[in-house]
């Protein structure tokens, strides 16, 4: 199971954002890390009892919901501002110049 890869460098951003807090921050994430698996265990059983689906057939459905969800992540993450190049300022007037 590859699962685990993202713990690290999720951490490490958590740990970046908020150093003074950090062991709040990484228990906060191991909490909702463990409420997720919790979730998707109760949601994959509740999903074979309704639809009498076999543990095989869970797969598409784990898909889909994985799909669901990469699209609502790029739908609701910011995106950052796009820098803008700028623009020289206007020469100050030739004083010589304004005199003639």
């Amino acid at each position: 199971m590859t699962v685990g890869v993202v713990v690290v460098p999720q951490q490490h951003r958590l740990i970046a954002l908020g150093p003074a807090a950090a062991p709040v921050l990484l228990g906060l994430n191991s909490s909702a890390l463990y409420i997720g698996v919790a979730l998707g265990g109760g949601f994959g059983g509740l999903a074979q009892e309704w639809f009498g689906l076999a543990p095989a057939e869970l797969g598409p459905v784990a898909a889909g919901v994985t799909v669901l969800t990469l699209l609502w992540h790029q739908a609701t993450t910011r995106r950052p501002a796009v820098p803008t190049p700028a623009t020289p300022a206007p020469a100050p007037a030739d004083p010589e110049k304004s005199r003639a």
